[in-house]
């Protein structure tokens, strides 16, 4: 028998939730908020997918989910992080993994990324200053890397990088998992 499917995720500017309900979709799971969960409901599941942003290094919500799984001893935990880093920045992003799964984790936990953006106009307040402050610090920087100035010029506006066909190795995953 299949096993039930759930998608949380915590989202501020709406990329990760859309991935989360797309995966949803995908998968015939269900899809809430990570703050709408509780320890029971949670243990309902045979597989938890969990999708957070990358913000300053962390992903937002990852502790709480892992201890939330870990707590239910939910059978299949996987996760899915977005960020504004297009896809082919594979150095940073395995950094940005590296930082928040220990490498059993990374072992043992399958986890994806996914590009989505930035909408400055749905960022909180803080969000916005830093972005600007890490803005200014690049412009003024010399001799920048090929990378720090293609980031330099992305993050002057909005844009939006998601796309429904990057959830496919994620879904593939799980669909192997059956």
């Amino acid at each position: 028998m299949k096993q039930p499917i759930l998608v949380t995720y915590r989202s501020v500017t709406g990329f990760t939730q859309q991935y989360a309900q797309w995966i949803a979709e995908a998968l015939g799971g269900a899809c809430r908020p990570l703050a709408d969960l509780s320890k029971d409901d949670m243990a309902a599941y045979g597989t938890v997918i969990f999708g957070g942003r990358f913000h300053a290094g962390s992903v937002d919500g990852l502790k709480q989910a892992k201890a939330l799984a870990a707590a239910c001893q939910v059978p299949r935990f996987l996760v899915f992080a977005t960020g504004a880093t297009p896809a082919a920045a594979q150095d940073q992003i395995a950094a940005a993994w590296a930082a928040n799964l220990t490498p059993e984790e990374a072992a043992r936990i399958p986890h994806f990324y996914f590009p989505g953006g930035l909408r400055y106009e749905a960022m909180p307040l803080g969000d916005k200053l830093m972005m600007k402050a890490f803005s200014a610090m690049l412009r003024r920087k010399k001799n920048k890397t090929p990378d720090e100035q293609a980031m330099a010029e992305a993050i002057t506006a909005s844009y939006d990088l998601s796309a429904r066909e990057h959830i496919a190795p994620l879904v593939d995953c799980v669909t192997g998992m059956e």
